[in-house]
């Protein structure tokens, strides 16, 4: 019975966070894919990093998607920003 008490909060915890993760009204766009997939291995998400050429941009103002990347596993996806001018690479 504990057990399963004990698994059952552990389930509800981490789907919070996870809900807490997807819930956030910004992302992190960069000018290059590399400097997007620094900022994916240099820090926990939701945690800002000083990246050159990487900045905030509100979700609402993300567009389609111009060209996808896939390296390591990670997927990573250039996509059209309201007022950039030219697609930014979107860290996952």
């Amino acid at each position: 019975m504990m057990t399963r008490t004990l698994l059952m909060l552990v389930t509800v915890l981490l789907g919070a966070e996870a809900a807490a993760a997807q819930d956030r009204t910004t992302a992190t766009a960069c000018d290059t894919l590399l400097a997007a997939r620094r900022m994916d291995a240099a820090s926990a998400p939701g945690q800002p990093s000083d990246e050159p050429g990487c900045r905030s941009v509100d979700r609402k103002s993300i567009g389609s998607v111009e060209q996808r990347a896939l390296i390591g596993g990670a997927p990573y996806e250039c996509m059209t920003i309201a007022g950039a001018g030219r697609c930014l690479w979107i860290v996952p």
